[in-house]
C-alpha cells in the first residue's frame, strides 16, 4: 500500500510534533498509553471561571484573528455526518470526554478545508474519521488506545501503520496545529457570568452537561468555521440554562445578560442571538420524525466542496485497484 498523499512531507517535519513530540509518539499499536500532558482534571472548561477576563479576553483576540483569516467554509455532505456519527459512537464505547470528539470533528473539517474526498471513496472517510479522533484522544484523553484498538468491520479495515500516516498527513496539512480553542474553553466562564444574572434554577453541574450533549448535536449543523467558538458556548449556555425548551430569549434581554463583559461588543449579540436561533431550532427538530431522505450517488456532494483551492486525498498512484478490493487490504 503506497503513502497517503502529503505523508511523505509531514514525516519530514516529525521535528515540529507539539508539545516535544516526535513520530514515535504515533507508533502505539497494542497498548493503552497514559497521555502525560493531561492533568488530573477531568474537564478541561472546568478551571476557567469567571475571574479569568485577562485571559478570555486573549482567546477571544486570538479566535477574531484567525476567523478574519480562514474564511473558507466547509460544505457540509452526507458523507460528512456519517463521519460524525462514527466518531461520535467511538467515543462513546471509549468513554472518551466530549470535548474530544469535538475536537475531532473539529480537525475533521479544518483538513477538508484544505483536502477534499471525492465520491465513491467512504473508505477514505472512514480512515480520516479514525485518524481524527485518534490525534484527538492524544491531545485530550490521559489514557490513549492503541491504534489497533479502534473499531474495525469488513468493509473498513485499516492497519495501525496506514493511520499513523494518515495522522502525520493531517498535521501537515492542519500545519502541526493541534491546540485547537473550543466552546469548552469557555463554558465554565458564560456558566459564571449568566448565574449573577438570573436565579440559577439550573445546578451548574446539569447545564454543563447539558452545554456538552448539545455541542455535540451541534456539529452535524454547522462546521468548526462556521461560528468563534465563544460564539457557540455562548449561545449553548443561554439555551442549556433554560428551565423549559418553550422559553425563548429575546435579542434584548440576551444582551441583557453578556453586559458586565467588559469585552463584549454589539456585534457579539447579535452573533450570539443569530446562533442560539440556530440551536433552537435543532432542538424542535429533535422532537420531530425525520422524513426519509435518498442520497443518489449522482447527486452527492463531494466533502468540502466550498470554494478555494484544495488538494485530493489519495493515495500511491502506482496503486492503481478499485477502492473497494483496495480496501480490504489496507
Amino acid at each position: 500500500m503506497g503513502e497517503p498523499s502529503g505523508a511523505r512531507d509531514s514525516l519530514a517535519l516529525s521535528n515540529l510534533l507539539l508539545c516535544h513530540e516526535s513520530e514515535s509518539s504515533l507508533n502505539e499499536e497494542e497498548h493503552d498509553v497514559t497521555n502525560p500532558r493531561r492533568s488530573e482534571e477531568p474537564h478541561c472548561f472546568a478551571t476557567i471561571g469567571d475571574d479569568d477576563e485577562d485571559y478570555v479576553a486573549e482567546l477571544v483576540r486570538k479566535e477574531n484573528r484567525r476567523f478574519e483569516a480562514e474564511p473558507t467554509k466547509t460544505t457540509s455532505s452526507f458523507d460528512r455526518l456519517i463521519a460524525i456519527d462514527w466518531i461520535l459512537t467511538t467515543r462513546t464505547r471509549f468513554g472518551f470526554q466530549h470535548q474530544t470528539a469535538y475536537i475531532a470533528i473539529s480537525y475533521f473539517d479544518l483538513f477538508l478545508e484544505r483536502r477534499f474526498i471525492g465520491r465513491d471513496e467512504s473508505w477514505a472517510v472512514r480512515l480520516l474519521s479514525v485518524a481524527c479522533l485518534s490525534l484527538a484522544a492524544k491531545m485530550e484523553e490521559r489514557i490513549v488506545p492503541g491504534l489497533s484498538q479502534y473499531p474495525q468491520d469488513q468493509d473498513f479495515v485499516f492497519k495501525p501503520d496506514v493511520i499513523r500516516k494518515t495522522e502525520l498527513m493531517i498535521l501537515s496539512t492542519l500545519d502541526w496545529k493541534l491546540n485547537l480553542i473550543t466552546p469548552f474553553h469557555y463554558l465554565n466562564y458564560f456558566v459564571a457570568k449568566i448565574s449573577r444574572e438570573q436565579d440559577q434554577s439550573v445546578s451548574k453541574e446539569l447545564v454543563l452537561l447539558r452545554s456538552s450533549e448539545s455541542l455535540l448535536v451541534l456539529t452535524k449543523e454547522i462546521s468548526f468555521t462556521d461560528y468563534r467558538q465563544f460564539v457557540v458556548a455562548a449561545a449553548t449556555i443561554m439555551l442549556a440554562s433554560s428551565t423549559s425548551s418553550d422559553i425563548r430569549l429575546t435579542r434584548e434581554e440576551m444582551a441583557n445578560k453578556f453586559g458586565s463583559i467588559s469585552w463584549w461588543t454589539s456585534n457579539e449579540n447579535d452573533n450570539v442571538y443569530s446562533c442560539y436561533q440556530r440551536m433552537q431550532e435543532i432542538e424542535e427538530r429533535k422532537h420531530m420524525t425525520p422524513p426519509e431522505v435518498a442520497v443518489s450517488d449522482d447527486i452527492q456532494p463531494a466533502i468540502g466542496s466550498g470554494s478555494g483551492a484544495k488538494r485530493r486525498l489519495s493515495f500511491d498512484d502506482s496503486d492503481q485497484t478499485s477502492p473497494a478490493k483496495r480496501m480490504r487490504r489496507l
